[in-house]
């Protein structure tokens, strides 16, 4: 028996259908990126923080400020077991193929590659799948761990980014606390020491940080929407700064956290939809009550204080403690729905999206890359916060429609395919039978 590709009867559509959400949701918070300089998280660097621009941050950061992201990656631990569990079944029977573990670990190699073209190439800084490329190669000593196992770690590795933050803030108090007295004691008029200089050099490169000048910010700008060579030029030191520091000292732990907890759910059938009724439930209500209260406070707190950087700090420190929870709401609410015989078409072409995740992934960052820097229209900075949104709409209205239409004619999408072919070793089979049989394979969600 040759190992192959998941065929399209064998996918679990709970799975592709919160894949496709997730996809699509992520794309409400990589726009900021996308289209303005450094307001992702502060609004008044630039792109406006009143009115519609205003409630845009609001309704992001109370709902889908890193959940879409969440749902994404759990869903990645998720895939990563499927494909083992597999690849054991197939090793069993196997003659002269590669063994699963060959092909988990060539599989995950070409996904930090994809990473990488999408960081570079594509000039998307805020990529994703490097990360869970570099992460998956871990990934994979878990995989026979029970699930009490894989609950307790993931919540242990996913308290790491906590107590960094955590760290950061007590560290950045300190700081402040010295750059303060030296700058009381400068108004007096003493003379201060190289130390007490450096601390309030020390406070004034973290403020520069996160509320970069003005003219700084319009410098960016221009480089970014001057040509294609300025963006990369511009943008290659943030990326490499992403996946290198940042990655090692908060996104590692963060995806693994949230894939070993997305192993659990699947073996616990929550991911695969089903689990009870009461378990999605319960999720929700839990998961919103905590996960929205967190939300609630941090963004009373930015607001109150002008989105100041002593706030925007101490949020950091609770980001986790509202965003996993939440995330976890979603997925109930996905699962609650997924159980309930209602918008069944909805749940259709949404799976058809999340079978081509990777694709329309990319092609977010490809049609972005377009419309926003100096390898297309150069619009970057050009557009108010609320704005950006009209993008999104207009992208998603594309993959709503485009992702069954290729695949009423095509086994799997452009991106899938590659990455498969790459794989497995060989080209993999493209065009399936007919348009007709395509759609009534899709005619349950189930599928």
């Amino acid at each position: 028996m040759n190992a192959a590709p998941t065929l399209r009867a064998e996918r679990i559509g709970m799975l592709d259908t919160t894949r496709g959400i997730a996809v699509l949701g992520i794309l409400l918070m990589n726009i900021v990126g996308f289209g303005l300089p450094e307001a992702y998280e502060d609004p008044t660097n630039w792109g406006g923080h009143e009115g519609a621009d205003l409630w845009a941050w609001r309704i992001n950061a109370l709902f889908f400020e890193g959940t879409m992201r969440g749902l994404f990656t759990l869903l990645f631990g998720a895939g990563a077991l499927l494909f083992l569990q597999r690849q054991a079944h197939h090793d069993a029977h196997a003659t002269r193929d590669l063994g699963g573990t060959a092909l988990y670990f060539r599989r995950t190699v070409l996904l930090i590659l994809f990473g990488l073209i999408n960081a570079y190439l594509f000039l998307w800084e805020g990529d994703i799948l490097f990360y869970y490329g570099v992460t998956g190669l871990f990934l994979y000593f878990f995989r026979k761990l029970r699930t009490p196992a894989l609950i307790a770690i993931g919540l242990a590795v996913l308290s790491v980014p906590t107590i960094v933050n955590l760290t950061d803030r007590i560290e950045y108090d300190e700081v402040r606390t010295r750059a303060e007295a030296a700058m009381n004691l400068q108004e007096s008029g003493a003379t201060l020491t190289d130390e007490q200089l450096h601390a309030i050099d020390e406070l004034n490169e973290e403020h520069a940080d996160h509320k970069p000048a003005r003219e700084e910010i319009e410098r960016a700008i221009e480089r970014i929407k001057a040509s294609y060579l300025s963006a990369f030029r511009y943008l290659k030191s943030r990326t490499f700064y992403f996946e290198t520091t940042f990655f090692i000292r908060y996104g590692f732990a963060e995806c693994l956290g949230m894939m070993l907890i997305g192993m659990a759910l699947l073996k616990l059938g929550v991911l695969s939809g089903s689990a009870r009724r009461s378990t999605y439930l319960t999720m929700m209500l839990a998961g919103y009550a905590v996960g929205l209260g967190v939300n609630a406070w941090e963004v009373q707190m930015l607001e109150s204080s002008g989105f100041s950087v002593d706030a925007i700090v101490d949020t950091y420190v609770t980001y986790d403690v509202g965003r996993v929870p939440l995330t976890l709401a979603h997925l109930g609410l996905i699962g609650w729905l997924w159980q309930t015989p209602v918008l069944m078409a909805a749940k259709r072409v949404l799976a058809r999206v999340g079978q081509m995740a990777l694709t329309n992934y990319l092609t977010q960052s490809i049609l972005c890359g377009l419309l926003f820097t100096g390898a297309g229209l150069g619009l970057f900075g050009q557009f108010e916060r609320h704005q950006l949104y009209y993008f999104v709409i207009a992208i998603w209205a594309l993959q709503l429609l485009w992702s069954p239409w290729w695949l009423n004619r095509f086994q799997f999408g452009p991106a899938e395919w590659l990455w498969r072919s790459l794989t497995y070793g060989r080209r993999q089979p493209m065009r399936i039978a007919s348009p007709t049989s395509a759609a009534s394979a899709g005619r349950s969600p189930s599928t």
